[in-house]
Order: C-alpha cells, then structure tokens, then sequence
C-alpha cells in the first residue's frame, strides 16, 4: 500500500485553486438584472452598449453554418417587422472566425435581417461567449434571450416565440407559464 504524503503546501494550493475557481464562475439566468450588452463588432443597426430600462430586446444568436438558425430567420423576420416599433431586435452572429463570411451572409440575406446584426468573433476570445453564451449553459444555437427592464425573462429557442407572447411582453403581462402555454399552440 502506497502513501500519499500531503504538506501544507499543497493544501494551501488546493484551496486557493478552489476558491479562485469558484469565484470566477458566473451565472446568467432568468430573472437576473443585465444592463451592458457584451462588446461586439455591429455589422448592421446602431449599437446596443447598455439595455435602457424601458425596452424589450429580443437577441437571436445565429452563425452562417447553423441551419436551423437559418430555418428560424424568416419566422423571426416577420415578427420583428411586426414588433420593431416596440420591440428591438439584435440578431447576434455567434462562434464564428470570418467576418467576410458573415457580411456577405447578410448582404445575401437582406430580406432576413432587417434589425441590429453584432458579430462576436472566435468563441474563446469572445466577450459575448465569456459574458452571456457560457454563463448562461447555452451549448447549442439558435437561441433566444428576451430582456425587459433590464431583466432576462426567458430564454428559449426561436420557434417558441410567437406574436401572442411578444404581445405579453409588451403589454406587461408577461410570465414564463403564459409564454410557455402560448408557445404549446405553435
């Protein structure tokens, strides 16, 4: 039987890593106040820094080889023509390295992509995934972050959104169960 000799110093390195690990974690969920949006490159639209207390946003994240991103952009499309008045709309591109790409993407699409367009950049490096994508557990897109006064108030995929719950949102009578229920009838 072999023994394991622990010194001081290896614990002190054991809970130093530990506490510094766990203090960096951070958590983005719903019901969680966000007030800066994480900095990206804005391809279309003017940018969003901060979220304004009296606006909804919807973000969409999107990237040119998702196709089911793809598949959601008309639906998403319609809606913000619908709500853009009311409702502002950012489609995000995500986890993608070539800008060129995505530009001549969205010069492709035009018709889709009538909102603010942010690019994040590379995943590892970008304040987006550090600040929203990874604290959030997103671990596959498309995804939909809606924001009311200056609160996540759901996350959920774009095929749940539909204009009966924008319609919620801005009346002020949204919640989690009645989206859900609405989302139930698409």
């Amino acid at each position: 039987m072999k023994s394991i000799t622990i010194t001081t110093g290896t614990i002190l390195l054991l809970f130093i890593t530990f506490f510094t690990s766990s203090a960096q974690v951070t958590y983005l969920d719903v019901n969680e106040k966000v007030e800066q949006y994480p900095k990206v490159e804005w391809l279309k639209g003017m940018p969003v820094d901060k979220f304004e207390k009296d606006k909804i946003y919807l973000v969409e994240l999107w990237a040119t080889w998702c196709k089911p991103c793809i598949a959601s952009m008309p639906h998403m499309a319609e809606l913000n023509s619908k709500f853009k008045d009311r409702i502002v709309f950012i489609s995000q591109d995500v986890w993608e390295d070539d800008v060129e790409k995505v530009k001549a993407f969205i010069a492709k699409n035009e018709k889709l992509m009538d909102c603010r367009i942010g690019y994040a950049g590379t995943s590892k490096t970008s304040d987006f995934d550090k600040n929203w994508i990874k604290p959030s557990g997103t671990s596959s897109i498309p995804r939909t972050f809606i924001i009311q006064n200056n609160t996540l108030v759901w996350m959920t995929q774009p095929d749940q959104v539909n204009e009966e719950i924008l319609q919620l949102l801005v009346d002020h009578k949204f919640s989690i169960e009645a989206a859900e229920k609405l989302a139930k009838k698409n």
